[in-house]
């Protein structure tokens, strides 16, 4: 007699199924009983659904560029303030990133960051991104990742776009229909949908359309002197 016993398991994107058969046959006077499993992996699609994210430490994850792991919230990495969340140096050149808990789709949707950042008067680099592996570092050009622009303060690195600091920026990244490229534009003021003076226009091709969406200050001379706060984040339908 045999019996079959399908489990599903869902880890992320990855939904491993299980199928075990279990075989047994009596015979006088012991019962012998074999079982065999067999695994396989399924992608399932992340689904793209319209998110206004929390600005609150808990409601986001951080990683250092010093050790490429998950750093805990607290006052030296990743806190919240009334603006946002709040991003620190972790030392000199080594920066930190900011990312949603899990992965995120945004097949034909609209992504919104609000942050603003500071070098404390040296140079440093704000990135909005797409990370797909968190445990490896960020760099130029991108690792794991999708680098949507880089906009630095107190000097240039290379295809950087010269902004203030401890001034308010708007990145909007909608996507170009028909194509797999997004149309990516960083504005003062208010985002560039809604009044917003343009300071940086890209057009970014991304092919996988999930993972998870980040922030980052990279490269700071500054060190613990250089952050950011990102006060918003959302996916939408426009």
């Amino acid at each position: 007699m045999k019996f079959r016993l399908l489990t599903a398991i869902l880890i992320g994107s990855t939904s491993l199924l299980m199928l075990t058969t279990t075989t047994s046959c009596t015979k006088d006077p012991e019962t012998i009983t074999k079982t065999d499993t067999v695994t396989v992996t399924v992608n399932v699609p992340v689904k793209s659904i319209d998110t206004v994210f929390k600005m609150n430490a808990m409601s986001w994850r951080a990683y250092s560029y010093q050790t490429t792991a998950k750093v805990d919230s607290g006052t030296t990495t990743f806190f919240t303030t009334t603006e946002g969340v709040k991003g620190l140096g972790q030392a000199y050149r080594l920066g930190l990133r900011l990312q949603t808990v899990g992965e995120v789709g945004f097949v034909n949707k609209t992504v919104y960051w609000k942050w603003k950042g500071t070098g404390n008067g040296q140079f440093a680099a704000f990135v909005p991104q797409i990370k797909y592996d968190p445990t490896t570092n960020d760099g130029i050009p991108p690792i794991f990742s999708v680098d949507l622009d880089v906009l630095a303060v107190n000097g240039s690195s290379t295809g950087s776009t010269a902004i203030a600091e401890d001034t308010w920026y708007y990145t909007r990244m909608t996507p170009v229909a028909g194509t797999d490229n997004y149309t990516v534009v960083t504005s003062t003021g208010n985002y560039i949908n809604q009044g917003g003076t343009a300071v940086s226009t890209k057009t970014v091709p991304i092919y996988t359309k999930n993972g998870y969406i980040a922030f980052r200050c990279g490269d700071p001379f500054g060190g613990t002197g250089a952050n950011f706060v990102l006060a918003e984040c959302k996916i939408a339908s426009n």
